[in-house]
C-alpha cells in the first residue's frame, strides 16, 4: 500500500512537472509571434489606444523568457502608463528595474536608465499637457482631480530622485548624476509653493554642482566618462540615459554624421584626410570628417522592434596613430549606444594637422540611425 502510493505521488509529480515544463518552452514561431504583439502594441498607442495596448505588452512581458524582449515592454509600458496617469503601474515598473539593475549583467542597469529617462519624458509631456490647455501647474484654484493627479506625478519623480541619488552613493557616474539633475529640474517646475520651491532648488543646485565639478566621473561600462577638464561641459543633446530621440545636429555637422538605416550592415569605408586648421589639436570636438577608416554599425533588431531611432554621439579618446583607445561616453537612445560604441572603437582618423605632428586627441563620432 506504501508503495503504491509512493508511484501514484512519483507520477503526480511527474504529470505537474511536464505540464509546467510545457507551459515554460516555448514554440518555434513564438518570436515571430511576439514581435507581432509589440508591432500591434505600437499600432494601438499611435491610435490613442491606451488600455489595450498595455494589455499586449502586459502579456508580452508575461509569456516570455527573453529579458530583451521583456525590457522593450517595459520601455515601452512605462510611456504609456505616464499617459494615461496610471503612476501606480508605472512606478512599479520603475522599481522593478531598479531592483533588477544590480543583480544581473549591465544590460539591466542600461535597462533602468531606459524606463528611467521614458519616466523623464513621460513627465515633461504630461506637464506640457496641462500648459497646452493653458492651465498653471502652480495655479492654487486648480480643480480636485488635477491637484490630485499632479500630488500623484510628483510623488513619483521624488520616488525617482531617491532611486537616483542611491545609484550616485553606490557610485558616482555621470549617467545617475545626470538623471538626478534632470528629475530634480521637473521637480522644482512643480513646486507647490515658497518652501517647496527652495527646497527643491537647493537640491537642484547641489546636483548639478556635482554633475559640473571637474571630480573624475565613471560611466556604466567602468570607463571615465568625461576628462576631468571637460566635465565642466555638458552638450545640450540628450543625456547618456534618455531614451528620446536626440535633437540632429547643427547644419555644417550634418554632412559628417554617419547614417545608419534600418538595413545598413556592418561595413567599411575610406574617408578622405582631413584638412589641417585645428588650433587645439588635444580636442578635436566632431570627428566625422577627420576619420580615414570608419565602420558602421549595424542597425540592433531589437532596436529597430522598439522604434529606437535618432543621433548617437560617442565621445572617443584617439591616440598618435589615429588610433580610438577608449570610448569615455556615448549619448541617444540606450539601445543603439551599444553598436555605436563598438563601431566607433574601430575607426582611425587624421592627428597629423598640428605643428608639432601628430598628437592625442579627445572628440566624438555622430552616428544617426534611421528606420
Amino acid at each position: 500500500m506504501v508503495l503504491t502510493r509512493l508511484f501514484i505521488l512519483l507520477a503526480c509529480l511527474f504529470s505537474l512537472s511536464s505540464i509546467a515544463n510545457s507551459q515554460t518552452v516555448e514554440p518555434p514561431n513564438f518570436a515571430e509571434v511576439v514581435q507581432g504583439k509589440i508591432q500591434r502594441a505600437r499600432a494601438l498607442i499611435a491610435a490613442h489606444q491606451l488600455e489595450t495596448a498595455a494589455s499586449e505588452l502586459e502579456s508580452v512581458r508575461a509569456s516570455t523568457r527573453d529579458f530583451s524582449v521583456q525590457n522593450i515592454a517595459s520601455v515601452m509600458l512605462m510611456n504609456i502608463y505616464l499617459e494615461s496617469g496610471n503612476y501606480g503601474r508605472a512606478e512599479a515598473l520603475l522599481e522593478e528595474g531598479f531592483r533588477e539593475r544590480s543583480a544581473r549583467n549591465g544590460d539591466s542597469a542600461r535597462t533602468y536608465f531606459a524606463l528611467a529617462g521614458q519616466a523623464v519624458n513621460g513627465s515633461r509631456l504630461h506637464i506640457a499637457r496641462y500648459r497646452s490647455v493653458g492651465i498653471s501647474t502652480t495655479d492654487v484654484n486648480l480643480p480636485a482631480e488635477a491637484v490630485t493627479d499632479l500630488d500623484r506625478l510628483r510623488s513619483f519623480l521624488e520616488r525617482l530622485i531617491a532611486q537616483a541619488k542611491e545609484i550616485t552613493r553606490e557610485q558616482r557616474a555621470y549617467d545617475s548624476l545626470s538623471l538626478l539633475e534632470d528629475v530634480l529640474g521637473i521637480r522644482l517646475s512643480l513646486a507647490k509653493d515658497a518652501e517647496d520651491q527652495t527646497r527643491w532648488q537647493a537640491e537642484h543646485s547641489s546636483a548639478r554642482l556635482l554633475l559640473t565639478s571637474p571630480t573624475q566621473l565613471v560611466s556604466l561600462n567602468g570607463i571615465s566618462a568625461l576628462p576631468a577638464s571637460k566635465a565642466t561641459k555638458k552638450h545640450p543633446s540628450s543625456l547618456p540615459y534618455a531614451t528620446r530621440r536626440v535633437d540632429d545636429p547643427k547644419p555644417a555637422d550634418t554632412a559628417a554624421t554617419v547614417p545608419v538605416t534600418g538595413t545598413n550592415e556592418v561595413g567599411q569605408q575610406a574617408a578622405g584626410q582631413a584638412a589641417p586648421g585645428s588650433t587645439a589639436p588635444s580636442d578635436g570636438g566632431p570627428l566625422n570628417a577627420r576619420a580615414t577608416r570608419r565602420v558602421v554599425p549595424a542597425y540592433p533588431a531589437l532596436a529597430k522592434q522598439a522604434g529606437a531611432s535618432g543621433l548617437v554621439r560617442v565621445h572617443v579618446i584617439v591616440d598618435e596613430t589615429g588610433k580610438v583607445i577608449a570610448v569615455s561616453k556615448s549619448e541617444g537612445h540606450v539601445l543603439l549606444r551599444r553598436v555605436a560604441e563598438d563601431a566607433a572603437r574601430q575607426w582611425f582618423f587624421d592627428t597629423s594637422f598640428s605643428e608639432n605632428g601628430p598628437s592625442r586627441l579627445t572628440g566624438y563620432i555622430d552616428f544617426n540611425f534611421t528606420l
